[in-house]
């Protein structure tokens, strides 16, 4: 009779023990996966987000270089327009968009205080070429503030191009594309009848 008792308690004890090692080893493999979460969850913010800290003021942004020193060509790479055709833009844009004037009671002062910084910013985009870490770097402003101004400047944008004649599409006389595919095809035998290529963002 002892016997089976004995018995008894140890087959009640290894079971207890079985379930708690399964217990731990369960509690093991959760605490594995949250510290590998959190860690993805750091390294994921680390690699893809730019923080204030590590961007140039707007004010000395690689944009304020080419706007302030840069050739024709500069501007021409970053915007697809030349200087007088984006200064031509930018004044009917300004229309538009409005930056507040600074209010010490109102909060901080925009990130980027000149309309020629947000136009750029959004025709920059348009160009194709750049992506959000480098349209950060380049105007010296946070991701979430990218954002935030691209969608504000996109829809002034919009609104300043309806009904700007010189953003329209004007194609020349049949007489005048004759002469520019013969311009071409001296150039570039194998191109016949071609005057024209369009090539970037729809």
């Amino acid at each position: 009779m002892e016997d089976e008792i004995v018995m008894f308690v140890l087959c009640k004890t290894l079971r207890k023990r079985y379930l708690l090692a399964c217990k731990l080893d369960e509690l093991r493999k959760r605490i594995s996966a949250e510290i590998l979460r959190l860690e993805w969850k750091r390294l994921v913010r680390t690699r893809y987000y730019l923080t204030r800290d590590c961007l140039k003021d707007p004010e000395c942004s690689d944009w304020m270089v080419i706007w302030n020193n840069g050739l024709e060509e500069n501007l021409i790479n970053t915007t697809s327009l030349s200087r007088a055709s984006f200064e031509q833009l930018l004044g009917r844009f300004a229309l538009f968009y409005k930056i507040p004037a600074y209010n010490r009671a109102g909060g901080r002062p925009r990130k980027l205080q000149h309309y020629h910084q947000v136009l750029g910013l959004v025709l920059a985009f348009y160009e194709g070429s750049m992506n959000y870490t480098l349209l950060c770097l380049a105007f010296g402003i946070p991701p979430a503030t990218l954002s935030r101004i691209l969608n504000e400047a996109e829809a002034a944008l919009a609104q300043a191009l309806r009904g700007f004649s010189p953003a329209r599409n004007v194609w020349p006389t049949l007489v005048r594309q004759k002469a520019l595919a013969r311009l071409v095809e001296a150039r570039q035998p194998l191109l016949k009848y071609t005057w024209v290529f369009l090539d970037g963002k729809t």
